[in-house]
């Protein structure tokens, strides 16, 4: 295992198809950047099946694994924004699956309880997906300061879908690269197909 862990403890009841492409994006970037990923929390059978056609790991007793002082849940409203020097010290990092929240309702609180010795920080004041939190993180790992980060918020996508191209705007924060938000093909496919975030399989 990796020197750190992410997992993203899901609050959806829904097995969304969106639900499924952020947490294979989220699990794609983790392991990319050597971190090892895990979703846990409220997760059917369904989708651990689902996440596991897509070689996305399922844990259930992340307590034991998170619920500790080198540990940090990562949350909006935090009144401590991550800083890389502490990343050094940590091993977990928690995130909150959450999803369509606009504007947010602050429901990764809901899991302070659940942690209660993890450390709670934030990456800044505005709302990322939970891939885009993901991608965050790793820019935090690799020494980057929140405020060194290039972010786009909100974003407005060009999208090609059955009634020509439309402009669709998202209400969350995202990380660039040479000025683009990093967003997955595959949120972008979703997008094309007119799949919206709560939409089951």
């Amino acid at each position: 295992m990796g020197r750190w862990v992410v997992v993203v403890d899901n609050m959806e009841v829904r097995a969304s198809r969106w639900v499924v492409e952020e947490y294979v994006e989220s699990s794609r970037v983790a392991e990319s950047n050597g971190i090892k990923f895990y979703v846990t929390g409220l997760v059917t059978p369904e989708l651990e099946a689902l996440l596991a056609r897509r070689g996305v790991e399922v844990i259930w007793d992340s307590r034991s694994l998170c619920n500790r002082p080198d540990s940090i849940l990562l949350d909006l409203w935090a009144e401590k924004t991550l800083d890389p020097l502490e990343v050094w010290g940590a091993r977990c990092f928690i995130i909150g699956g959450i999803m369509g929240d606009h504007p947010p309702k602050g429901r990764t609180r809901l899991l302070y309880e659940k942690y209660p010795y993890a450390a709670k920080r934030n990456l800044g004041p505005l709302q990322f997906s939970v891939d885009g939190t993901v991608k965050m993180l790793a820019k935090v790992l690799k020494g980057m300061r929140v405020e060194e980060v290039d972010i786009v918020y909100p974003v407005s996508l060009e999208v090609k879908g059955y009634l020509g191209t439309v402009t669709v705007e998202l209400p969350y924060a995202y990380p660039a690269e040479s000025g683009r938000p990093m967003i997955a093909e595959s949120i972008i496919r979703l997008l094309e197909r007119g799949v919206m975030w709560n939409e089951s399989f």
